[in-house]
């Protein structure tokens, strides 16, 4: 009788551990891949801006001057619609009287 209780304890007690899986692993993957994403962005912005860097260095002084130019329309062109700073700070909320 003691020794059936004695195997059933010991069973049960190297059973434990299937009974209850880690919880862990999975909210450590996802942080792990959240992780390697953040990393991927990183280095691929840097990398976009080396590039840029470069393409703009290779330019002669007056292509690097029209490409100013280029871009200061561009940002005034592309900001036309915008709201202006008064606008945006005296909001109306629609949903309140």
């Amino acid at each position: 009788m003691i020794r059936k209780c004695l195997s059933v304890i010991i069973f049960l007690l190297l059973a434990m551990p299937q009974a209850f899986p880690q919880k862990h692993s999975a909210s450590d993957a996802a942080r792990m891949k959240e992780q390697i994403n953040r990393e991927n962005r990183k280095a691929y912005e840097k990398a976009r801006k080396m590039t840029l860097k470069h393409r703009r260095e290779i330019q002669t002084p007056n292509t690097r001057k029209r490409m100013d130019e280029a871009d200061r329309r561009a940002l005034a062109y592309n900001r036309q619609n915008d709201k202006k700073w008064w606008q945006k700070i005296l909001k109306r909320n629609p949903g309140k009287r």
